[in-house]
């Protein structure tokens, strides 16, 4: 009788060990390939936006001059580009660390203001961004929602919208009025007059 041929009795031993396990090695091959789409995603991933938090000029010479207490009638002017509103906005953000938002960025058209940045929803963050246009109605800012880059129901929206409104309403105990916004192609100049 002849002898096996030792190779034989190996191949024998790899098949079996692969046969018995397959389903280990079908997790083993969905795990890195899990893990291989996750780093690439990871890696692929842009840095955040982010811009220094400073205050536009003309927004820090408003105030001190509403804090000097000698403005009573005395007419403003802000104009803010699209860079001072993300460094003002991310100067708040800086300074309010309970807003869970971050890394803002803004473009004004003439048509509307839009705006994106990352949310903190439900302990996870979350690439947000909105389209919306700011009128003016009584001195105070008017906000109409046009675009939101959560997919959300009609009456979330609805409420979200109305949340905005009851926040701006609180602007009716601010030292200002509004009396018009011009929306250029990058930047908005506002006029009002202090109280």
């Amino acid at each position: 009788m002849p002898r096996p041929y030792v190779g034989d009795s190996m191949k024998n031993n790899l098949r079996n060990i692969f046969l018995n396990r397959l389903n280990m090695w079908i997790a083993v091959a969905l795990i890195a390939a899990n893990v291989y789409m996750w780093t690439s995603t990871l890696l692929s991933a842009a840095a955040p936006y982010e811009v220094a938090p400073v205050r536009a000029p003309e927004v820090v010479a408003l105030l001190e001059r509403i804090d000097s207490g000698k403005h009573s009638g005395e007419a403003w002017q802000v104009t803010m580009t699209e860079l001072e509103a993300e460094q003002t906005i991310t100067w708040y953000l800086k300074r309010y660390p309970q807003i869970p938002f971050a890394h803002p960025r803004v473009k004004i058209t003439p048509e509307s203001v839009s705006g994106e940045g990352d949310a903190t929803i439900a302990g996870l963050r979350v690439h947000v961004g909105g389209k919306a246009r700011v009128t003016l109605a009584n001195g105070l800012p008017v906000v109409q929602i046009l675009d939101l880059s959560l997919p959300v129901p009609a009456p979330i929206r609805k409420a979200l919208e109305d949340e905005i409104q009851a926040q701006l309403r609180r602007a009716d105990a601010l030292s200002v009025r509004f009396t018009s916004a011009e929306w250029g192609q990058g930047v908005v100049v506002v006029r009002g007059v202090i109280r």
